[in-house]
């Protein structure tokens, strides 16, 4: 096993700013393939290795819950398996497992995204904040589908921090010939007057339904509500937080913030949408894999 090799590829997760959740979760379940691609050792060795990547994967971005399930399940499936198998049998199944949940999660954002896209209208302003590689996807589908819509994205930008995430989302949908235009954070309650809805992504969403996102998107929720206009995020179900089933609450990275769930209209996702109130129903399906996560992995 490349040590040195795996611990970049862990540091290049933990350092990354530019990319959201969903990609460096995809990035993560890579990390877990090359691990089990480049171990030279018998499988009870290489099974203590495995676990130590994925502990250290899981604690990467603590604000991104995706990582942490989608890291949880191969961990979960891998550890679940009866000792004694080879490793080239143990191998064949990590590669194989991680190639089936990442076909799994890019379907289950590109159908959440296309939710979002339904809920553009023609002729409607959409306000946005951050920057999130399903909500673009969402405004790419909803052109193609010929409808003329506007996007307002706040430029998000935090202290300490030089990237402009709005400016980002602008830069990523501008091939698209889709009109944007980016302002700065102080004006968000200006320009909710102007919109017809808020489409965000998210990184974390919590049992009670409330959001952790790049900030500013609490603000932006603030001025949906004074302006009376639905506020949506749109998010795959892989970004449900397991561990706050516990009432566990994730650490919130710097340039995140938390929107409580009664700001939220609801959670676009690919089962369709889900009220806030209804995430909790949905990680008790989940309950015996997040029970392993607490208990070995996390305490």
């Amino acid at each position: 096993m490349n040590e040195q090799a795996i611990y970049d590829k862990i540091k290049d997760i933990e350092l990354d700013r530019r990319s959201g959740a969903s990609q460096l979760a995809r990035k993560a379940l890579l990390v877990l393939k090359f691990v089990a691609q480049t171990s030279g050792k018998e499988a009870l060795d290489f099974l203590e290795d495995f676990n130590n990547v994925g502990r250290r994967l899981l604690k990467t971005r603590p604000s991104m819950a995706p990582i942490q399930n989608l890291v949880g399940c191969i961990l979960y499936e891998v550890n679940a398996k009866e000792r004694g198998e080879s490793m080239h049998a143990l191998r064949n199944f990590i590669i194989s497992k991680v190639d089936e949940l990442y076909r799994d999660y890019e379907l289950a954002i590109q159908v959440a995204s296309e939710y979002g896209a339904c809920m553009i209208n023609d002729f409607e302003q959409v306000l946005t904040c951050s920057y999130s590689s399903t909500v673009c996807i969402a405004f790419k589908l909803a052109k193609r589908q010929g409808k003329t819509f506007d996007v307002l994205v706040a430029e998000s930008r935090y202290d300490d921090e030089r990237i402009y995430h709005g400016r980002l989302f602008a830069k990523k949908l501008e091939p698209h010939r889709i009109p944007t235009e980016v302002f700065p954070d102080d004006d968000i309650s200006s320009y909710a007057t102007r919109a017809g809805k808020v489409l965000v992504g998210a990184d974390s969403i919590l049992a009670d339904g409330s959001l952790i996102n790049g900030i500013p998107t609490h603000r932006v929720a603030l001025a949906a509500e004074d302006n009376r206009i639905p506020f949506y995020t749109i998010c795959e179900t892989m970004k449900f937080n397991i561990l706050g089933y516990f009432g566990r609450k994730p650490e919130l990275e710097k340039g995140f913030d938390l929107t409580p769930s009664k700001l939220v209209t609801g959670i676009l996702t690919e089962k369709g949408m889900i009220e806030p109130n209804k995430v909790i129903e949905h990680l008790r399906n989940v309950e015996r894999r997040a029970k392993f996560l607490k208990s070995i992995f996390i305490n």
